[in-house]
């Protein structure tokens, strides 16, 4: 039984994923078999997808074993507000979604090195599994729980915690081993 349910969705490095929130969070991480995001999920008028649509999806899925899912995907996110994100979880819910779209290119449009662009998505992966956890954002400019709206920001900040932040996850993660068999 594992405390992450990992679901790749579309050509992504989920394995990249895995292996970051595996070290950073110490928790076991399992990998599902390749998915298509829900049609039902596109904004047509944006050409976007909803990723409150896609968590509403993800919380539906019946995974009873696992204490989070997250699902990795290519595709562009938005949500009614924002005009993109990189990632979206319900905040102390169990689901979260991350997508890599915006994370190849540099803010000047030119081609990411992969070891950046691997950070950058294992960044907001775990930012991403925080947030389930009951983490807000951080005013900490190096944590990873800063609000990193742009990939610029994402470059500034740690693929780390900040103490409080930690502080924050390990008691969350220690609520989930208690019920959890890990």
């Amino acid at each position: 039984m594992g405390v992450i349910l990992l679901g790749p969705v579309g050509e992504v490095a989920g394995h990249v994923v895995a292996a970051n929130i595996q070290v950073i969070l110490e928790v076991p991480v399992d990998l599902l078999g390749r998915d298509e995001v829900p049609a039902h999920t596109f904004q047509f008028q944006r050409q976007q997808y909803d990723a409150g649509l896609i968590l509403k999806y993800l919380a539906e899925l019946n995974f009873p074993h696992f204490a989070r899912i997250i699902a990795v995907t290519n595709v562009d996110l938005c949500t009614p507000i924002l005009t993109h994100v990189f990632g979206e979880a319900e905040l102390g819910g169990r689901v979260a979604v991350v997508s890599d779209c915006r994370l190849r290119h540099n803010y000047d449009g030119s081609f990411a090195p992969l070891d950046r662009y691997y950070e950058r998505l294992a960044k907001v992966a775990v930012h991403e599994v925080a947030h389930t956890l009951s983490v807000y954002h951080c005013n900490d400019a190096k944590c990873v729980m800063r609000y990193s709206p742009k990939v610029q920001h994402l470059d500034e900040v740690g693929l780390y915690f900040c103490e409080r932040c930690e502080f924050m996850v390990r008691k969350s993660l220690g609520h989930i081993r208690s019920t959890v068999d890990i």
